[in-house]
C-alpha cells in the first residue's frame, strides 16, 4: 500500500546496521529472531544433504536458488517476472520506478519525493520535481476540509517516499542533472536507487547480482507447483520450511513458514476478477477500506469485501491515515468501526487484521504528517483504542522500514507492526511478533487484476498449529428429524449423492438445491456423546469416512450403518456463521476442496481452519406450500408487521395484532433447500438482516431483494407447526423478539437459536385482500345481468345517476338528478371473466370511474375513458329488490349518495358500507 508513500528512508545513526541492507554485501542483518543467514553467493557450493534439514528448507529449493545463479537451473521456473528500470535507473527505495534524469535546483534536499515526480517540501508545498515549480491541484493537495486520495498523485503506483538528495545523488551518478547542495554523488548505506547502482557496477565485473527464482515454489519432494505471487527481483523468494510453504529473504534466512501469498489492493486496482486471482493462486487479499475520516469507501471496498466472502479469500482491510494527532486519530477509529459495521464486517470475519497505514503523507492545505514519534505513539495507542472497545481486536501498524526507524521508532509501535514494505532483499526491520507480513514487491502481475499490484508474504516465524481445536466450539443440539444441509457459502446447494445413488462408497458432493430424497438427511443424535449419524433418505446410507482412516484430504462417502465412529458427527456452531461437521475420529471436519461451490465438488475431511468452505446451514425438510402467509407468533397473537405499511427500504419489522392488511401477509419465495426469501406483500421488499451484521440484537428490517445470505432464512421446524427462522448469514442466529414480549410494536432482532417461544412461529396461508375481492366479485356474477339500465336510489327512483351536463370529456361528474329519459342517464352493465361490473354511459361511451384511485371513503364519482383499472370496476351485491355497488378497489367501499340528499346535483361518493338505503340501488332496465 505504500504510496509508496514514505518521507524518504532518512534512517536513524543508530540503526547503522540496517546499512549492511545493500545488495551484494556479505553481511546480513536480520531480526533478532531469524535464523541464521545461509549463504548462497556464487562461492559457495550446493549444501550438503544433512545441512538441508539443518537450514530447514528443501533440497531441490536449495538446489534451485544455487543453481538458478550458476547456470544449472534445477528447479522449473514458470513466467516471467514484471519488468522493472534496471538497477542503475531505478529511483531510490522504488525498484519499479525509473528514476528521473532532472531534479531542479528548487527541490530542497531536504524535501521529499511522494511520487516519481513530485516532491513535499518542509514549508508544506508539493513541487514538480523537474520544474520546481508549486502543484495546487486538489487531486494531488486535496482540500482543506478533505484530503486528496493518497494513491492518486501516483494513477495508484505504489511509492515509497525518499529524500530527495538521495534521489539527487542517485541522478547525478547516473549522469543527470541535479543540484546535491556539495553531498557527493556517493550513496548512503541503505537499499536506494544508489545501492542498486552498487549492485548493477558489481554485475559488470562479473560479481554478485539480484537473482530471481520466478514463478516456482518447490516442496520436500521437489515438486514445483505454480504461484500467482512471484518471487522479488533482489532476491527474496518462495519456498519450503517444515513442509509448509515458506518465504526467504535473500541468502536464505527465514522470513516465514506457514506462509501465504497476499495482495493487497484498492479501487486503484479497478473491478477485480477475484475467481481468477484465486484460481491462479491468491490466498489473501487487504482491502483498502478508507482514506482519513469522512471520506466514505474507497470506491471498490465493499465489493472486494463480498467477493472475498462469497469465495472463502481470507481477507484484512486497511486504512491510510492522515492523522496528525490523538484527536484525529480518534475519528480515523471510529471512521473504520463505522464503515466495517456498515459493510458487516465483524470481528471473526477478519482473517488478517485491521491495519493502521502510517507514512509520510504530502501536504493537503495546512496539514502535515507528525514528525515526533512520541506523538505517533499516542496516535497509534487511540486508534487500537477505538477499534478494540468495538470489539476489533486483531489491530496492526503498516508502514515501511525507514518510517518505522524513524518517525515511528518507538518500541510500542514497532510492537505493534506486524506488515512492513520493502522492496529490496530483506525487510530491514525487527518483527517481535511471530505472525508477519511482508510487502516485498509492487510490480506482481496477477490473473484478474489489471496492471500491477503489490504482493505480499504473511505467515509465521515460529510454527503455529494451523487448525484450531474444533471440539472447543459449542455443540449444538438439533432435534431428531429430517434436514437439508447446504453450503455457508452457496446457499442455493446442498449435500447430495451423484444420481440419486444407492451404492455403499457413492460420494457425497455439492449441487444445486432440487429438494429430491437424495438431497435430505435423517439425523439422529446419540445421547452418551452427542454425536449424530446422518443418513441419507434416498439411499438409507449414512456419511462415512472410508475405512475409519481419518486424515486431511479423505473423501466423504455413504455406507451402509455399521454404528462405528467413522459413522459419527458432532455439529458445533461457529458463533457467527453456519455449523462445522466434526467427525469423532478427531480434530477434522467436513470441507468443501479449495472452497469451491461448484455443481459436483466432493467432500472431504479437512483440518480446520474456521472458513466459510466448512460452514453449512440445517434447515428443515418441510416445504411451505403456495399461497400468500402471515407469520404469527407463538408466544401471542401477534404477526410480522411492517410498521404504517411502509414501502421504504430499512423499515423496521415488529410484531402486531393482526389486522389482515396485507403489511402483515407474506410469499414465501424457495431460493435453496428449505431456504426461502420472505416477501411482503404490501411493498414487495423482503425480509432482511440490516448489513448483514450477525451480532445478537441485529436489526430485522425489509428491503429490495439483492440475493445475499441477509435475506435468506432457512425454515427449522422445532415442533408440529412450529418454525424458526435462522439466517443464511449466522445459521445458528434466528429471528426474535426481545425479551419474548409478543406485544404490539415490538421491534424483531436476530439472537442466538434458543428454540424458546420468542423465536417460535406458525406460517398460517390467508388471503390477501385482492384474493377476496376477487372471490366476492365471482360470487356475485350473477346478482346484476348484463343489460342496459337506469341506477336509480331506492329511497326515491326518480332520482338517478347521471353525467352533469350530458357532458362527453374525461373527468365530467357524475351526480344525482331527477329522471328525465336522457342517454347522460342510462348505462350498459357488462361483467368480465372474473365477475366484475363495468358500467358505461350511453351517452359518452365513458364508464363510471373513481377520481383518481382513491381508496378511501368520501372520493367523488366521474365518468373516464375505459382504462381496465379497478377504479372502474364494481361488484353488484344482491340486497332483496335493490343492491350495493361495492368497489373492486376495497371491499368495504360501495357507492353512496352524499348525506342521502336526494336533490339535483348531489354528490355521488364512495364510503365505507353502512348499510344505509344512501348505499342502495335499483337497476331499471331499459
Amino acid at each position: 500500500m505504500v504510496n509508496r508513500k514514505d518521507s524518504g528512508r532518512r534512517l536513524v545513526k543508530t540503526v547503522a546496521a540496517v546499512a549492511t541492507l545493500a545488495l551484494g554485501l556479505t553481511v546480513a542483518v536480520t531480526p533478532a529472531s531469524a535464523l541464521t543467514d545461509m549463504s548462497l553467493d556464487r562461492s559457495v557450493t550446493s549444501p550438503s544433504p544433512s545441512s538441508y534439514a539443518d537450514q530447514g528448507f528443501s533440497k531441490a529449493m536449495a538446489q534451485g536458488v544455487v543453481a538458478g545463479r550458476s547456470g544449472q537451473p534445477d528447479v522449473k521456473t514458470i513466467g516471467d517476472q514484471p519488468s522493472s528500470p534496471s538497477a542503475s535507473d531505478a529511483m531510490p527505495e522504488n525498484p519499479s520506478q525509473k528514476l528521473p534524469d532532472k531534479v531542479s535546483a528548487a527541490i530542497p534536499d531536504d524535501a521529499t519525493l511522494v511520487s516519481p515526480d513530485l516532491a513535499a517540501t518542509k514549508d508544506g508545498q508539493v513541487r514538480n520535481i523537474k520544474t520546481g515549480k508549486p502543484v495546487t491541484d486538489p487531486k494531488v493537495v486535496g482540500r482543506n476540509s478533505k484530503p486528496a486520495d493518497p494513491l492518486a498523485k501516483t494513477d495508484g503506483q505504489r511509492f515509497i517516499p525518499v529524500e530527495a538528495k538521495e534521489v539527487k545523488r542517485a541522478v547525478a551518478a547516473n549522469g543527470g542533472d541535479a543540484n546535491t547542495s556539495g553531498l557527493g554523488a556517493t550513496a548512503g548505506a541503505h537499499v536506494t536507487g544508489s545501492t542498486m547502482k552498487e549492485s548493477a557496477s558489481k554485475n559488470k565485473r562479473g560479481q554478485a547480482r539480484p537473482f530471481s527464482v520466478r514463478s516456482a515454489v518447490a516442496d520436500t519432494d521437489g515438486d514445483v507447483r505454480n504461484t500467482a505471487l512471484q518471487n522479488n527481483e533482489y532476491g527474496a523468494y518462495w519456498g519450503t520450511y517444515n513442509g509448509s510453504q515458506a518465504f526467504f529473504e535473500r541468502g536464505g534466512n527465514l522470513f516465514a513458514q506457514q506462509a501465504k501469498g497476499v495482495v493487497d489492493v484498492s479501487q486503484w486496482q479497478g473491478t477485480i476478477n477475484w475467481e481468477a486471482a484465486k484460481a491462479s493462486g491468491v490466498e489473501g487479499a487487504i482491502i483498502r477500506l478508507s482514506f482519513g475520516w469522512g471520506n466514505g469507501y474507497d470506491s471498490q471496498a465493499v465489493r472486494n469485501i463480498k467477493e472475498c466472502r462469497r469465495l472463502g479469500i481470507p481477507f484484512g482491510v486497511y486504512m491510510y491515515s492522515y492523522a496528525y494527532d490523538n484527536n484525529t486519530a480518534a475519528a480515523e477509529g471510529d471512521d473504520v468501526v463505522g464503515l466495517l459495521r456498515a459493510v458487516g464486517v465483524n470481528p471473526k470475519d477478519l482473517s488478517y487484521p485491521v491495519f493502521y497505514d502510517l507514512e509520510a503523507y504530502s501536504p493537503w492545505s495546512g496539514h502535515c504528517h507528525p514528525e515526533n514519534p512520541w506523538v505517533y505513539d499516542g496516535m497509534v495507542n487511540t486508534w487500537f483504542s477505538r477499534l478494540q472497545s468495538a470489539g476489533y481486536n486483531n489491530l496492526s501498524v503498516y508502514s515501511y522500514t525507514s518510517y518505522l526507524y524513524n518517525q515511528l521508532n518507538t518500541d510500542n509501535i514497532h510492537g505493534k507492526t506486524r506488515w512492513v514494505a520493502s522492496y529490496g532483499a530483506r525487510t530491514g526491520f525487527g518483527y517481535s511478533a511471530n505472525d508477519r507480513g511482508w510487502q516485498y514487491a509492487d510490480n506482481g502481475r496477477i490473473n484478474g487484476i489489471n496492471g500491477n499490484v503489490d504482493i505480499n508474504a504473511f505467515g509465521n516465524y515460529s510454527y503455529v498449529s494451523s487448525a484450531p481445536n474444533i471440539g472447543a466450539y459449542q455443540a449444538a443440539a438439533l432435534p431428531d428429524g429430517t434436514y437439508f444441509i447446504s453450503s455457508l457459502l452457496r446457499d442455493s446447494a446442498g449435500f447430495d449423492i451423484p444420481g440419486g445413488s444407492t451404492d455403499a462408497g457413492a460420494r457425497a458432493q455439492l449441487y444445486d438445491a432440487n429438494q429430491s430424497a437424495a438431497q435430505q438427511y435423517r439425523l439422529v443424535r446419540h445421547n452418551e456423546d452427542g454425536t449424530y449419524e446422518i443418513r441419507n433418505v434416498n439411499s438409507d446410507k449414512v456419511l462415512d469416512v472410508p475405512g475409519g482412516n481419518a486424515y486431511a484430504g479423505v473423501p466423504i462417502q455413504q455406507w451402509d450403518s455399521n454404528g462405528s465412529n467413522a459413522q459419527r458427527w458432532y455439529l458445533r456452531n461457529a458463533g457467527q456463521g453456519g455449523m462445522y461437521i466434526q467427525s469423532k475420529l478427531g480434530n477434522l471436519v467436513l470441507d468443501l476442496p479449495g472452497g469451491s461451490t461448484k455443481n459436483g465438488t466432493k467432500l472431504q475431511l479437512w483440518d480446520p481452519n474456521l472458513t466459510r468452505a466448512q460452514q453449512y446451514i440445517f434447515s428443515t425438510v418441510s416445504s411451505v406450500s403456495g399461497g400468500t402467509k402471515r407469520i404469527r407468533s407463538i408466544a401471542g397473537n401477534v404477526v410480522f408487521d411492517v410498521p404504517g405499511a411502509s414501502s421504504y427500504d430499512g423499515a423496521r419489522l415488529q410484531v402486531y395484532d393482526w389486522n389482515g392488511t396485507d403489511a402483515q401477509k407474506y410469499n414465501f419465495n424457495q431460493v435453496g433447500n428449505g431456504i426461502y426469501e420472505i416477501q411482503n406483500v404490501n411493498s414487495g421488499k423482503v425480509v432482511d438482516l440490516a448489513g448483514a451484521s450477525t451480532a445478537n440484537g441485529g436489526k430485522i428490517d425489509q428491503y429490495g431483494t439483492n440475493g445475499t445470505c441477509a435475506q435468506h432464512w432457512a425454515l427449522r421446524e422445532l415442533s408440529s407447526g412450529q418454525y424458526a427462522f435462522y439466517s443464511s448469514c449466522a445459521a445458528d442466529k434466528a429471528i426474535d423478539i426481545p425479551g419474548g414480549k409478543a406485544a404490539k410494536n415490538q421491534s424483531l432482532q436476530l439472537y442466538d437459536g434458543n428454540g424458546t417461544y420468542a423465536q417460535r412461529w406458525a406460517i398460517e396461508t390467508i388471503k390477501t385482500r385482492r384474493q377476496i375481492i376477487d372471490e366476492l366479485a365471482a360470487a356475485h356474477r350473477s346478482d346484476l345481468a348484463d343489460g342496459v339500465y337506469v341506477i336509480a336510489a331506492k329511497c326515491n327512483n326518480t332520482m338517478v345517476l347521471d353525467v352533469a351536463g350530458a357532458a362527453r370529456w374525461d373527468g365530467a361528474r357524475v351526480q344525482l338528478y331527477s329522471n328525465n329519459g336522457s342517454g347522460a342517464q342510462r348505462w350498459k352493465v357488462s361483467h368480465d371473466g372474473n365477475g366484475y361490473v363495468t358500467i358505461s354511459n350511453i351517452g359518452s361511451g365513458k364508464v363510471l370511474d373513481i377520481n383518481g384511485a382513491q381508496d378511501r371513503a368520501g372520493v367523488r364519482m366521474q365518468q373516464y375513458s375505459l382504462n381496465g383499472t379497478y377504479a372502474q370496476k364494481w361488484i353488484a351485491v344482491r340486497d332483496g329488490n335493490a343492491f350495493k355497488l361495492v368497489s373492486a378497489l376495497d371491499s368495504g367501499l360501495v357507492l353512496d349518495i352524499s348525506g342521502a340528499g336526494m336533490f339535483n346535483g348531489n354528490t355521488v361518493q364512495t364510503y365505507s358500507d353502512n348499510s344505509t338505503v344512501a348505499q342502495r340501488w335499483v337497476a331499471l332496465r331499459q
